[in-house]
């Protein structure tokens, strides 16, 4: 329990006298130092909420950090700023003795639309990217590229910006070479999408960001290896089998030329680790975890059975 332990006094209906009391800032409760009495239950303190002391001695010298509804990405931050000179006078002549330098406070409201339509996308992509499980860098990375998206005003609107946060996470999954699948990403948007609209976005992205900006868009290359971890998890299969798995794949992309998609090999590579491994893991078990059409599974393990012994060996 944290107490402020000051020298504040109030009236207690016990002790019938005034006596000495604390504010348990944990339960918001004010209480009696004498007898312990709860005076006031669910004090809403309204300080700043000070945070990181440098040191565990009280006085002046203590470094604080103030904790915030702040965000690097946004370009004003939630605080209070001091009126304009023409605002503190106005102020001055409708209250008598109001100081010039009277401090307005600003809320969520008096953020700029941009700000607004931004704080709601970092807000979407982090539950995506919750949903996801995706690490925090990606979630920045995201954010980064939505704010200059927003900047050059190529943000889609309405219920159209779910495909910007999905390209932009896609994206940045790709710079930090942990892919997600076009499915996997629309898995988190609402009903009624189609993962070609995030391909589409995504290229938009690359294009204004690569040409227009001036920037190298370093997505790479992805491999069937890539996915290959986390499809390996999600089936359960045993860890000797998820290295057979990977380093069929790398095999694969070093001396075969397989045209499909990197989530289509991968899973017609497990499929085939498991099944040489005694397993009894069927092409549609494999299609749940990994998103990947139970037809396109079997039609890939076919055309891959061909080079099996490259692979295996």
């Amino acid at each position: 329990m944290c107490c402020d332990d000051g020298n504040e006094e109030a009236y207690c209906s016990d002790c019938r006298a005034t006596t000495v009391v604390v504010l348990d800032h944990a339960t918001g409760d004010t209480i009696c130092t004498s007898c312990g009495l709860v005076l006031e239950a669910r004090y809403v303190d309204e300080t700043s909420e000070w945070r990181t002391f440098s040191g565990d001695n009280g006085g002046e010298d203590r470094d604080r950090s103030r904790v915030g509804a702040s965000d690097p990405f946004l370009a004003h931050a939630l605080g209070t700023v001091v009126a304009p000179a023409k605002q503190q006078a106005n102020a001055a002549g409708a209250a008598a003795g109001t100081s010039l330098w009277h401090a307005a406070r600003v809320d969520s409201e008096a953020r700029s639309g941009q700000d607004n339509a931004l704080l709601a996308g970092f807000r979407a992509i982090s539950d995506m990217a919750d949903r996801l499980g995706l690490v925090s860098t990606i979630r920045d990375r995201a954010n980064e590229l939505l704010k200059m998206l927003e900047g050059a005003k190529l943000c889609k609107r309405g219920q159209h910006r779910d495909t910007t946060y999905a390209a932009c996470l896609n994206i940045a999954c790709r710079n930090e070479g942990k892919p997600r699948t076009l499915k996997e990403l629309t898995s988190v948007m609402r009903a009624g999408y189609d993962k070609k609209e995030i391909g589409r976005m995504s290229k938009i992205i690359r294009t204004y960001l690569g040409e227009e900006a001036g920037q190298a868009m370093e997505v790479g290359v992805v491999c069937a290896a890539d996915y290959m971890a986390r499809f390996g998890s999600r089936l359960g299969i045993a860890a000797a089998e998820l290295r057979a798995a990977q380093r069929a794949a790398q095999v694969l992309d070093e001396k075969l030329d397989v045209r499909r998609n990197p989530e289509s090999i991968a899973a017609a590579i497990i499929y085939m680790v498991a099944q040489r491994a005694g397993a009894k893991t069927s092409a549609r078990d494999v299609s749940t975890v990994t998103g990947v059409a139970e037809a396109t599974i079997k039609e890939a393990t076919k055309e891959l059975n061909e080079h099996a012994e490259l692979l295996f060996t």
